[in-house]
């Protein structure tokens, strides 16, 4: 990392900081530092190691994709050859976002072939497979998740593509009703400008299968590069390198030539709904379909 990407890095955690109302000896108490290693990251004096920074940000409960961006800027200088693996965050310490960072998005691109994405969930979807994957308070993270889809709403939004498995759509993690508003809310988020929305539907002829959901994150610097966002039940990994991105943006092209267009997909998605819901009021149990 250049001495002008460490300032880079150090001002946005400075900022962040300040915008959580925490000073220099809070953050290093609560994370076991002093307040002048602190200081010294903030000011680019030294470069912040991967496990550091991820600390730093898990504390702060920053959005993913600023995440993503400066621990990719972290691994550069490292000297980390475009892979790295950090543990999940825990509960992030504040419940909101932190208003004083502004996403560097221009472009995201999502598949999950077994669920529907937070940016696409509703707040009941989001709580249920919160408490089905274990993770602690499960209110905090729904409402947390329904803040965040505020990224792709009004003005300057980033643009977010989106491609669905049908199969995803036969999950639901609770009552009928819970599925019922997933579909409305998914229909509803899908007419947005911002979003583009594919699905695959059941019996396609498949070119492509994803092993793992990933993300593609594409930012407006030009000092940084795109980043592949893997999710894990307890770790994270990133991957920089751009054999990994080219191999992740080629599939996403393929799995997108399988689906349905945007249009088409809205309308599969309220048909299926029609299904899932019928299916349910006939007394249709998990893991069957009709």
């Amino acid at each position: 990392m250049t001495s002008a990407q460490r300032a880079r890095v150090g001002a946005e955690l400075r900022r962040i900081r300040l915008a959580e109302g925490l000073s220099g000896e809070d953050v290093g108490a609560a994370l076991g530092w002093s307040q002048s290693k602190v200081s010294r990251i903030e000011t680019g004096r030294f470069g912040v190691s991967i496990p550091d920074l991820s600390a730093l940000l898990s504390y702060y409960g920053v959005p993913e994709e600023v995440k993503a961006e400066l621990l990719s800027t972290a691994a550069d200088d490292a000297g980390i050859d475009g892979a790295w693996i950090v543990r999940a965050g825990g509960t992030p310490r504040r419940q909101g976002e932190v208003q004083a960072v502004e996403t560097q998005l221009k472009r995201f691109r999502q598949h999950h072939p077994l669920l529907v994405p937070g940016q696409l969930q509703s707040e009941e979807y989001a709580r249920e497979n919160a408490r089905l994957g274990g993770w602690p308070d499960p209110d905090g993270i729904a409402r947390r998740r329904m803040v965040r889809q505020e990224l792709l709403e009004g003005k300057g939004a980033p643009h977010y593509e989106v491609i669905l498995d049908a199969r995803a759509l036969w999950y639901w993690p609770g009552d009928r009703s819970v599925m019922k508003g997933q579909i409305d809310h998914l229909i509803e988020r899908a007419a947005l400008s911002s979003v583009t929305m594919r699905v695959i539907p059941f019996g396609a002829d498949r070119s492509a299968v994803a092993m793992a959901p990933f993300i593609l994150y594409d930012f407006t610097k030009q000092t940084s590069p795109p980043v592949v966002f893997l999710e894990a039940q307890t770790s994270d990994t990133y991957l920089s390198d751009p054999k990994d991105v080219q191999t992740y943006s080629e599939l996403f092209d393929k799995l997108a030539a399988d689906a349905l267009d945007h249009a088409e997909s809205i309308n599969y998605v309220a048909s299926l709904g029609k299904e899932i819901q019928s299916y349910r009021s006939r007394g249709g149990s998990r893991g069957k379909r009709a």
